[in-house]
């Protein structure tokens, strides 16, 4: 049976699990980024699309990640619409000019971002391995923790565990913490549709009488739509032609008519926190730590900022000697991050429940609101910078300086 020995192992090859690989590789530290799956996209592959704000771009390019994506792998976002079909007044317009930058977000698919990840880690001296954890052993005298990855009799000792492997999180299981979960009762349907009248370079996030429609930009002339909805089986079910019709019956004809869709995805909407971020020599990230509703695109942003805070910790702890496994250590970085997880939850959780349908009255005062956020630059600004990940203060990544 061998031994790996490593400073940190990250548990987890996704996108938030490649991102901290690659933020911690300039440091004068031994990474392992452990995955089940071969580090090979293709292997991987999905259909699903992430809003890439404005900030987490900043970040991605700083990783040396973004400009390995070529020019047909994003779309970029320079108009939000925001409107109301129940109240049939509401509407808002975000505009990247008006708030100073190029874009106010980016639409990239998981396959792409997770191959620009992969191909800047090839250039760096971090150690990928494949395998599946299997819980860990810690020696408190050593001050590491054993993995049992499940391959081989493998095992990896390291200083630091962080689990970046998602809402199901192994590594959250093994330590024993618990989550809090919100079931919203509903289920997004997921399809890729060609339109008849593309906007080119604008979202739409259409607040409708059964729930919210995002439709965001993928090129051409195609968007990506998420529907929530209580019924999601009865949608799954619908033939392509029944499920556009359906479609266009909720979100209107702002992109004119749905031509064509794609195989649809479907999976239930939660939000679930973990009870505690940290374990004596592990630290819990992005979905493994907090899942929200997709409904503000703010998932792995999130979770990016998770990853820029953690890395600029950990090069602190590097230049000071510090042991990085301590859980006083581990408790200051989850204390560091606690407003800003609370704050886009309740963001995100408050536009679910304020536009998901009530009384007829609440629906036009929900339009009213739009209205007054469009007619109001200072309250457009707001919104705007949290939307874009730009709220201060930003930790160096979301600067464009690596930590």
């Amino acid at each position: 049976m061998s031994t790996h020995r490593h400073d940190v192992v990250i548990c987890g090859g996704g996108l938030v699990g490649a991102s901290l690989a690659l933020a911690l590789a300039h440091l004068p530290l031994d990474v392992c980024l452990l995955d089940p799956a071969p580090f090979a996209p293709p292997a991987r592959a999905d259909d699903r699309t992430f809003t890439i704000a404005q900030g987490s771009k900043r970040a991605l390019n700083a990783l040396g990640a973004w400009p390995r994506l070529s020019g047909g792998d994003f779309q970029p976002i320079t108009e939000i619409e925001v409107s109301d079909r129940v109240g049939r007044i509401g509407l808002t317009h975000i505009l990247a000019y008006e708030q100073g930058v190029d874009a106010l977000g980016f639409v990239t698919g998981n396959t792409a971002l997770l191959a620009a990840l992969y191909e800047a880690l090839d250039a760096t001296t971090v150690t990928r391995r494949a395998g599946r954890f299997d819980g860990f052993i810690q020696d408190a005298d050593a001050g590491v923790i054993t993995l049992a990855c499940g391959q081989d009799g493998e095992r990896i000792a390291c200083r630091l565990l962080v689990g970046a492997d998602g809402t199901h999180s192994a590594v959250r299981a093994a330590c024993g913490i618990g989550v809090d979960c919100h079931d919203y009762g509903r289920e997004a349907i997921v399809s890729n549709c060609r339109v008849s009248r593309p906007r080119p370079f604008t979202a739409f996030e259409r607040f409708t009488d059964n729930g919210p429609v995002a439709a965001l930009p993928i090129g051409d002339d195609r968007y990506t739509f998420v529907i929530s909805r209580a019924d999601g089986e009865q949608w799954q079910a619908l033939d392509e032609q029944g499920f556009l019709e359906r479609l266009a019956d909720s979100f209107g004809d702002r992109l004119g008519r749905l031509l064509a869709a794609s195989p649809r995805l479907r999976f239930p909407l939660i939000r679930q926190h973990a009870r505690e971020w940290v374990a004596p020599r592990v630290v819990l990230i992005g979905n493994a730590a907090h899942t929200l509703h997709p409904v503000a695109g703010q998932g792995f942003n999130l979770g990016l900022r998770d990853v820029a805070v953690l890395a600029e910790r950990l090069s602190e702890a590097c230049r000071a000697q510090t042991d990085y496994g301590d859980r006083a250590w581990l408790a200051d970085y989850a204390r560091a991050r606690r407003a800003d997880v609370a704050y886009t939850t309740r963001f995100t959780d408050g536009l679910v429940r304020l536009f998901t349908p009530r009384l007829p009255a609440l629906a036009a005062a929900r339009g009213v609101a739009l209205n007054l956020v469009d007619t109001l630059p200072g309250l457009k600004r707001a919104l705007a910078v949290r939307t874009m990940g730009l709220k201060a203060p930003l930790p160096k990544l979301f600067r464009g300086i690596k930590p």
